[in-house]
């Protein structure tokens, strides 16, 4: 009765808190439709509106690991994910009309479209892939070279020892050659990720730091253009009238930066948003189910929400603080209370919807006995102090969630205190391997389980970059030459044991859930389709406005 008294008093306090006034005051509207003007000196007229709850970083693909909106609309990838009317996915050729495999499964030639513009004009030939690949592993601040490492002399590009990939050869103006250090089954895939785009060489080379910032220099081939950036107000994308991939019906793009869901939620309602974006406002979805359920899309977000645990940090070092905080966690209350039934407890790294996920690995079950228990077998039957982190970016529904997990920790005994960093303070301390505890969801790049488990568990510095410092070398082993496996059925095992090994007996990190993502979209736009694996980020192309 005391646990559920103190949970009901968390969500009271937080939902008050988190989502704000609902006033009904016709005069409150009114001043929030005033306020809620874009600024930009670019006639917005016609463009689709939609919105993200904190401003990017940069839209510089290579440095970002979350801001992906503006590059999936500006460039473009060599192989894209196209979604069938099935719901599955599949990969098909974009800049890359066509590709061959050797037999060993280690020489990729890529036959590249011709006629293609980047959109200053520039052509675009097999110098901007070898550029661009060769970037993505060496520039200064660089954060997806993972996608590319697999390439030959990948390893020699990222510690700087060399400035030219190898591996990576133009044949001629549109054949390129890739050769991998070992065969990878999801190579391809890994071409079709968000982040792997194909830059201008000379323009990228010339605008320095200025790329990614600076929408004047920040070119690429995709169907809309950088047109403005007003730092924590708008970004506003036009149409690239040399697209080569077709007719783009949108005029263009206008993103707003809002931080407030009730904002966000009234400027739907009042039509200055064409598109509303649950992610960050999920208690707000049983209302619409009730009032407007033909404004409703959703799809299945192929990723998993996790807790962590930075084995550096005592006592978290101790497998059995760690399995003691899993057992303390109720995630199904979570769940019942916070994710109006769009969420599904997960129990492994690979979340349902990805190839290799495993439906039958054992239930990490809610026993707080039993964690009480470990603790003291651990030398800590009074528990202990503990720090969980969060990024001040993060949605309302997840920082209510982290504070519920505090509460729960507490009735165990375990003293965690949440500690809030601004966003850049939070990534950067998370990529020196010194963040506390935290939650974050990672959502599949690739249909690949390489994309997951190889992310946080690959080798050191991977599991370092995350906070986890999980120091099981030979299991980093075993998931680094599992991408070598070519046979399918062979490496899927490998996987399923690995996934045990990692999370049923030592305990190194918690996964909480899958979400099922949902969208407002107004009856304005034709055309929706959300991104395949269920993220925010999504393309505008084949969209269109009444």
């Amino acid at each position: 009765m005391k646990k559920n008294f103190i949970l009901l008093g968390v969500l009271l306090a937080l939902s008050l808190s988190a989502c704000g006034s609902k006033s009904t005051d016709k005069s409150d509207d009114k001043t929030a439709k005033t306020d809620s003007k874009a600024k930009t000196s670019i006639d917005t007229t016609g463009f689709l509106v939609t919105s993200i709850n904190a401003d990017i970083q940069t839209a510089d693909p290579d440095k970002t690991s979350k801001d992906y909106m503006v590059p999936l609309n500006i460039f473009d990838r060599l192989i894209e994910v196209e979604v069938k009317d099935d719901g599955s996915s599949e990969l098909v050729p974009s800049l890359a009309k066509s590709w061959d495999i050797s037999e060993d499964g280690k020489v990729y030639t890529l036959h590249l479209q011709e006629g293609v513009k980047f959109s200053n004009g520039a052509d675009f030939k097999s110098d901007d892939v070898v550029y661009s690949l060769t970037r993505m592993l060496g520039v200064t601040g660089a954060v997806n070279g993972d996608f590319v490492s697999q390439i030959d002399g990948a390893d020699k590009v990222m510690d700087g020892s060399s400035k030219e990939l190898s591996g990576v050869k133009a044949i001629d103006d549109y054949t390129v050659e890739i050769t991998l250090s070992e065969p990878y089954a999801g190579f391809l895939a890994c071409l079709s990720a968000s982040p792997v785009c194909m830059l201008d060489k000379d323009t990228t080379e010339a605008a320095g730091d200025k790329f990614g910032i600076d929408p004047s220099v920040t070119v690429g081939t995709g169907a809309f253009k950088m047109a403005e950036w007003t730092v924590n107000d708008s970004i506003v994308l036009t149409k690239n009238d040399t697209y080569w991939g077709g007719d783009v019906s949108l005029p263009g793009v206008l993103i707003r930066v809002i931080p407030d869901s009730e904002t966000r939620n009234m400027m739907f309602k009042n039509g200055e948003l064409d598109i509303l974006d649950f992610d960050y406002m999920i208690d707000y979805i049983d209302t619409y189910k009730k009032e407007m359920p033909d404004v409703l899309h959703h799809t299945p977000r192929v990723g998993v929400t996790y807790f962590t645990f930075n084995e550096n940090i005592e006592p978290l070092n101790n497998v059995k603080v760690r399995e003691a905080i899993c057992k303390a966690i109720n995630r199904q209350e979570i769940i019942d209370s916070l994710m109006n039934g769009v969420a599904t407890i997960e129990n492994g790294i690979f979340p349902r919807g990805l190839i290799g996920y495993d439906s039958s690995l054992p239930e990490i079950k809610y026993d707080p006995d039993g964690a009480k228990a470990l603790l003291a077998e651990a030398g800590y039957p009074n528990g202990f102090d503990m720090e969980i982190s969060v990024d001040s970016s993060s949605s309302d529904t997840t920082k209510t969630v982290l504070e519920v997990i505090a509460s729960q920790l507490n009735e165990v005994g375990i003293n965690a205190t949440i500690k809030n960093y601004d966003e850049s303070t939070w990534l950067a301390t998370r990529k020196d391997g010194t963040l506390g505890s935290f939650m974050s969801t990672w959502t599949a790049d690739y249909n690949d389980p390489d994309n997951f488990i190889y992310t946080f568990f690959g080798n050191e510095k991977n599991t370092k970059q995350r906070s986890l410092n999980y120091p099981d070398k030979a299991v980093m082993d075993r998931v680094s030459a599992a991408r070598t496996i070519v046979n399918a059925d062979e490496r899927m095992a490998e996987y399923d044991e690995l996934e045990k090994k990692i999370v049923t007996e030592d305990f190194a990190w918690l996964p909480m859930f899958s979400k099922e993502h949902y969208y407002g979209v107004s009856k304005n736009i034709e055309g929706f389709k959300p991104n395949w694996a269920g993220i925010s980020d999504m393309r505008f192309v084949g969209f269109s406005k009444k």
